[in-house]
């Protein structure tokens, strides 16, 4: 985490059980403005938990379809706020401009007035090919380590409930120590933004890679992971109908509620093994 900023500030309060009122003290995570500078032009400014700002900025620009290789960043820092703004900037500098097309009509969409679902399917998924990814690839033991590890490095979130967490590791996810990255933010994007930029200074192979995330499953986060070009996907909480209709439409294996030793595949189970497609509900029929 960033060393300019603490992640938590403790608040005086009340807890209030059936019966009885105590004073006591708690964690809150910390959020601040981050702004975003490409070629020294404004991109965006994103509300974000204080740490791996660079990984964010980085993570964001592949997420939303700006960059497509880590080779077209030149450079990248960040500016803890100095002039008592309280904005922090991260300036990214590019060896050409950003392709904005895909972000500016994703934006225009959410900002149009109600787009209809069908509208918006074809909005996410324009310039995203569908994933050619050999069946059998995945245990359901990768999911569940990837999972334990994400819960494990979630410091943050014990400390205070309030963040987001996501996990990237490339395939297969072993028992023992390995290449696993693990980020938290208070905003589910910007924790999925910041795993993939670490990742990217990783240098892991995106299409061997599993991402998992302990938020909901929705459309846009779906899109984000195929824009990084990671076709693989989890989490603990429940998919967005739109979600599964994008991961199904892409070729991607989505699931989720996976708690326990449990999930639901809603989309690529020939992931889990060939034979486990002739069973499935939503399998192709010939």
């Amino acid at each position: 985490m960033s060393a300019s900023h603490d992640v938590s500030k403790r608040f005086a309060c009340l807890v209030v059980r059936a019966g009885s009122v105590e004073s006591s003290d708690r964690d809150v995570v910390v959020e601040r403005p981050l702004r975003l500078l490409v070629n020294g032009e404004p991109a965006a400014t994103l509300m974000r938990t204080p740490g791996a700002e660079v990984e964010l900025a980085t993570g964001f620009l592949f997420t939303e379809g700006l960059v497509r290789s880590a080779g077209r960043i030149t450079a990248a820092s960040y500016c803890p706020d100095a002039a008592g703004t309280g904005v922090d900037v991260v300036r990214v500098d590019l060896a050409e401009p950003a392709g904005g097309q895909v972000h500016s009509r994703y934006r225009d969409v959410f900002s149009s007035g109600g787009p209809g679902a069908v509208e918006l399917l074809e909005v996410l998924a324009e310039g995203l090919p569908r994933f050619d990814k050999p069946a059998g690839r995945l245990r359901s033991g990768d999911v569940f380590r990837l999972r334990d590890a994400m819960e494990t490095a979630q410091a943050a979130f014990r400390s205070t409930g309030g963040t987001h967490a996501a996990a990237l590791a490339e395939l297969p996810v072993e028992a023992t120590p390995q290449r696993i990255v693990v980020r938290e933010d208070l905003g589910r994007h910007n924790a999925l933004d910041k795993a993939v930029g670490a990742a990217v200074a990783g240098d892991f192979v995106p299409a061997r890679s599993l991402l998992f995330l302990s938020g909901r499953l929705s459309c846009e986060m779906v899109a984000k992971a195929a824009r990084a070009g990671i076709g693989d996907l989890a989490g603990v909480s429940a998919p967005s109908a739109l979600g599964v209709e994008l991961a199904r439409r892409l070729g991607m294996f989505l699931a989720g509620f996976v708690r326990g030793d449990a999930m639901t595949v809603y989309s690529g189970d020939e992931a889990l093994g060939a034979a486990k497609q002739e069973l499935s509900p939503f399998a192709p029929r010939k």
